[in-house]
């Protein structure tokens, strides 16, 4: 079946279909359909959310209403050729249930992908007063009291994965373990860099296991510790991942270095890029802005307002290397260029030109 074709009713009463009466799709022109077909299928390119009024008259319709986007929007950005994925931010401030998960599965293709984030009570190591892990990490830190769901294996198990695997199937793809800059200091609670690591290691070494019925999915790991990518430090995290068979999330953020210093970083340490079960890049955020700034400049996300061509280039260079075995994912978030649907587009070219033939 095509990235394009949706399975259920062929008279139109599918859920996807019924979504896609209140929120139309807009035809993509041929130059994206011949795109997206010179992409292989191990290529799963999207966006990190897909409820934006500002895509009306480029993937929805232009009078989608702007209500029904969250509800119903999905089903027309899943009809755009060149959406294989999208990232499902939503999971980090709470899990969805088994339900809410099948209903997003429904409005998507066969062949298409979630990128899941764990929630972040498993990720985020302090709670306020109430046991909340939200809000700003440091004033959690300064709090003192440490979150008991951190890193827990039968929080991964029981909450993370047993809904999503129940609700999307064979849909759901790589889990992402989303860390917020940590206290790495050898006083720290965390035992410092090391005693982190170890932590880490102990659970990614249960989650292959963890995965109710099929397959495990592909865990990834995503760090925003600089400290992690020198010395030390990324010889245990690379050894970490590669005996656990988890993968590092390339991330484009300000609070770590580049893609291709974070790839040279874990190749040096003996991490062979060529033997990880998936490339997993969130394009999130350029080099000395904020998601607020970047916001305010960009809103309402229609049209490229900030070209970052290096960016591009490396995360198309990575993306080019996967196979069937070792499948690439990138999500772009909005506030990297200024509309993540065109920065999509945008990559797709990027790929196809380092296409062999």
């Amino acid at each position: 079946m095509s990235a394009g074709a949706f399975a259920g009713s062929l008279f139109g009463a599918s859920a996807a279909d019924r979504a896609m009466e209140r929120v139309p799709p807009v035809p993509p022109p041929d130059a994206v359909r011949v795109l997206a077909a010179a992409l292989p299928p191990h290529l799963f390119l999207g966006t990190s959310s897909w409820a934006y009024p500002g895509w009306r008259g480029i993937v929805y319709g232009a009078r989608a209403p702007a209500a029904a986007l969250a509800s119903d929007g999905l089903a027309a950005y899943a009809a755009w050729p060149l959406h294989r994925t999208v990232g499902l931010d939503r999971a980090f401030y709470a899990t969805p249930s088994g339900a809410e998960y099948r209903a997003l599965a429904a409005l998507v293709p066969d062949g298409f992908r979630f990128v899941v984030k764990a929630e972040q009570r498993l990720t985020r190591p302090d709670t306020d007063a109430a046991g909340s892990t939200l809000g700003s990490t440091t004033a959690l830190r300064a709090g003192g009291r440490e979150s008991p769901d951190f890193l827990d294996a039968r929080f991964l198990a029981e909450r993370v994965l047993a809904p999503a695997a129940e609700g999307l199937g064979e849909r759901l793809g790589p889990v992402v373990l989303q860390f917020p800059n940590l206290d790495l200091s050898a006083r720290g609670r965390l035992g410092g860099t090391d005693g982190f690591l170890v932590r880490l290691a102990a659970l990614l070494r249960v989650a292959a296991h963890a995965a109710p019925g099929a397959a495990a999915p592909t865990f990834v790991v995503e760090v925003r510790d600089r400290a992690l990518f020198r010395g030390d430090a990324v010889r245990r995290y690379a050894q970490c991942l590669g005996e656990s068979g988890a993968v590092h999330g390339y991330l484009q953020h300000p609070t770590v270095p580049s893609i291709t210093e974070q790839r040279d970083a874990l190749a040096g340490a003996g991490l062979d890029p060529a033997a990880v079960r998936a490339v997993v890049v969130r394009w999130m955020l350029r080099s000395g802005t904020t998601y607020e700034a970047a916001s305010d400049e960009f809103e309402p996300f229609a049209r490229m307002r900030a070209p970052d061509d290096p960016v591009r280039a490396e995360v198309a260079a990575m993306l080019a290397l996967a196979s069937p075995a070792r499948p690439g994912f990138a999500v772009i978030n909005n506030k990297a260029e200024g509309s993540a649907v065109r920065s999509v587009e945008s990559l797709a070219s990027a790929i196809a030109a380092r296409l062999p033939g």
